[in-house]
């Protein structure tokens, strides 16, 4: 799992809705959620400016809970031991609804910044109910089937499509001139549901067979909304 993990790095160069980190200095409200491929522990917030640090649940197969924050970018993550400050993320002021991808820096760190945080546009807009949106950090090319409908991806976020209720998804890859099955799985969502398929590297050594994480929430309520 640490090698697919590395993957998760790609975010800030391949896909251009996993913002890269620039500091701002502008205070900012925002809506956020974490995941990370292994769950993470010990990682705090401060949810605003000279609040009590509040501590952030990871879980394997989920997102975390939403999160409030209002305050100056980057927004920081603290070891809630130690205090320290081991991993921080920018959002753009147009993102409400952020997902906040983690992976560790390798080989890490003793002290210091220890996370990689990747920055996903996780509102209704971007993807609604019925949708599906795939992050390929398998490093293999992938094509195949979505929902019988012919399908490419590329490294990184994908185009989020429209699925509905549910979508059956296989993908192949080729080598040495050889198809070979990389990824199959039947998605169902129900109503008000969407999903985001997350794929990483095969766990084996000389494997084409690809992880994943299938992600399945409701959308939030857009800004401003009861």
């Amino acid at each position: 799992m640490a090698h697919a993990l590395r993957y998760l790095i790609l975010a800030a160069t391949v896909a251009s809705a996993l913002i890269a980190q620039a500091p701002r200095t502008a205070e900012q409200p925002l809506h956020f959620t974490v995941f990370s491929a292994k769950p993470l522990v010990g990682l705090a917030y401060t949810p605003k400016p000279g609040a009590v640090p509040a501590n952030l649940k990871f879980f394997p197969t989920m997102r975390s809970p939403r999160y409030d924050y209002r305050g100056a970018m980057p927004l920081r993550f603290i070891d809630a031991a130690a205090s320290g400050i081991v991993g921080e993320a920018t959002v753009p002021p147009e993102i409400h609804d952020a997902l906040l991808l983690f992976a560790p820096i390798e080989p890490a760190p003793a002290t210091g910044v220890k996370y990689h945080v990747a920055v996903l546009d996780d509102s209704a807009a971007r993807s609604a109910a019925g949708g599906l949106a795939i992050i390929n950090f398998s490093g293999l090319e992938l094509s195949g089937k979505i929902d019988g409908k012919d399908a490419t991806l590329r490294d990184g976020l994908n185009p989020v499509q429209t699925v509905g209720r549910t979508a059956k998804i296989a993908l192949h890859t080729t080598v040495k001139g050889r198809t070979v099955q990389a990824f199959t799985e039947s998605v169902q969502l129900k109503k008000n549901e969407r999903a985001l398929l997350i794929l990483f590297p095969p766990f084996n050594k000389g494997s084409l067979e690809v992880q994943s994480r299938l992600l399945v929430d409701e959308p939030p309520a857009p800004p401003g909304a009861k």
